[in-house]
């Protein structure tokens, strides 16, 4: 029988996030931006409650606080070594190791029991899914024998993971949309994948329930400090004067780094000065290592990995061009909205991103960044050479442009979307957090 929490009388909004990107530790590779997000809606509406549960893994806390937010995570397999599902990310764990797949089943389970087991002692108001695949698979059903509404994020291409399950999978994504009290996509591509399940007459209804907004960026962290601090930030990193262009993000696939090493060698062919930082660790690392070596580009490409904090910011001071070459894979792995391309343009750098990394919902072609076709490294080495080109006025009116644009993108308004959104008519002081 569901279990009635939705009519207990609550002084604030309470939400249960659940997700599986959320940093273990800290320096952790893993993207902050759930953390992020937790954060910034708290500080915004102090009166709501958050807490986030997370998958274990081995070596991380099981409660802990993180920037004043309770952390819970849940474990899913025995022995704790063996909880190698979920992270860096779940598809590219099991195309490595196929019999990890096996542990999905056993991860829904665990995930749904921890979300009731949570929901005895928090008693949220509302559960929130971040990931269609495999969140707001558990979440929606905990959410349904709690009576309580369900609300989620889906990010790139998690819903296509249930594609290939013959009919139960295209019926899930359906009736999860549909029973959900709101939801959001990180960007219009992303949007279009979840509607690609419904006919156009069941989207009339269905979508109005869904807004597209990405996640945010701390932007005054970001912001361009200016030549003085550039040239330190070079120094400090002994780079010479020649152009930097920064990938910043995990060595995967969908990231499309063989067509940037591709591109970058077309500039070495034409003795264009520069200097590549691939900031970012991944599956891929030794493939990557591999290609620069081929390509004779060891003095011009740089594999610092991963990078956070204080050092990533000096990478990003210390950079001309930010690209983000993103592919779709052939198995149909693709970005959602990559925050790296909102965090450069938040530094005022000039942002060069592939059409298939969800760029065109926030660059405008040649006004605040460039967007290039994916897949095409000549097309992408003809913009990076048009862009190293700029005189120093132009290149500055377009950074001016993409900062403006990036304000958009900061943690304080987009916490303040998710909350009206997802939120706001659950809240039962909606006023006071207005």
């Amino acid at each position: 029988m569901r279990r009635q929490i939705s009519d207990t009388l609550m002084s604030h909004l309470r939400i249960l996030i659940t997700a599986s990107t959320l940093p273990r530790w800290t320096g952790d590779a893993v993207p902050s931006f759930v953390l992020d997000q937790a954060v910034a809606l708290t500080r915004s509406f102090p009166g709501t409650a958050v807490e986030i549960l997370a998958p274990h893994d081995a070596g991380a806390a099981r409660d802990e606080m993180l920037q004043g937010i309770p952390v819970h995570r849940f474990r899913y397999f025995w022995p704790a070594p063996l909880q190698r599902l979920v992270y860096p990310a779940i598809l590219p764990n099991i195309r490595q190791r196929w019999w990890l797949a096996l542990q999905v089943p056993v991860f829904m389970v665990a995930e749904f029991c921890a979300i009731l087991a949570h929901a005895r002692r928090f008693r949220p108001t509302v559960i929130y899914s971040h990931w269609f695949t495999p969140q707001a698979l558990a979440g929606s059903l905990a959410a349904w024998f709690l009576g309580i509404p369900h609300v989620f994020t889906t990010h790139s291409s998690d819903v296509e993971v249930l594609r290939r399950i013959p009919l139960l999978g295209p019926a899930l994504v359906r009736r999860i949309t549909r029973s959900c009290h709101a939801c959001t996509a990180v960007s219009r591509r992303t949007a279009g994948r979840l509607q690609d399940f419904f006919s156009a007459a069941d989207w009339l209804s269905v979508g109005s329930r869904l807004q597209i907004i990405p996640m945010g960026v701390h932007v005054a962290e970001l912001a361009d400090q200016g030549s003085p601090h550039k040239t330190a930030a070079r120094q400090s990193m002994d780079l010479d004067d020649a152009p930097v262009l920064l990938f910043l993000g995990r060595l995967t696939e969908k990231k499309g780094l063989p067509d940037l090493l591709q591109a970058v060698a077309e500039l070495h062919r034409d003795n264009h000065r520069f200097h590549l930082v691939i900031a970012g660790d991944g599956e891929l690392r030794a493939t990557i290592e591999k290609q620069v070596r081929e390509l004779g580009l060891n003095e011009q490409v740089r594999l610092p990995g991963f990078v956070t904090g204080e050092l990533k910011q000096a990478y990003l001071t210390a950079a001309d061009v930010v690209v983000v070459p993103s592919i779709v894979t052939a198995a149909g792995d693709v970005e959602g909205l990559p925050v790296s391309l909102m965090e450069g343009m938040a530094a005022g750098k000039l942002c060069v991103a592939s059409n298939a990394s969800g760029a065109d919902d926030v660059i405008t072609d040649g006004v605040d960044g460039f967007i290039v076709p994916e897949g095409e490294p000549a097309a992408l080495a003809a913009t990076l050479i048009r862009v190293l080109g700029f005189d120093p006025s132009a290149a500055a009116a377009i950074s001016q442009h993409a900062a403006m644009r990036a304000l958009e993108f900061d943690w304080a308004h987009i916490a303040v979307a998710h909350y009206r959104h997802l939120f706001a008519d659950l809240d039962p002081n909606t006023a006071a957090g207005d």
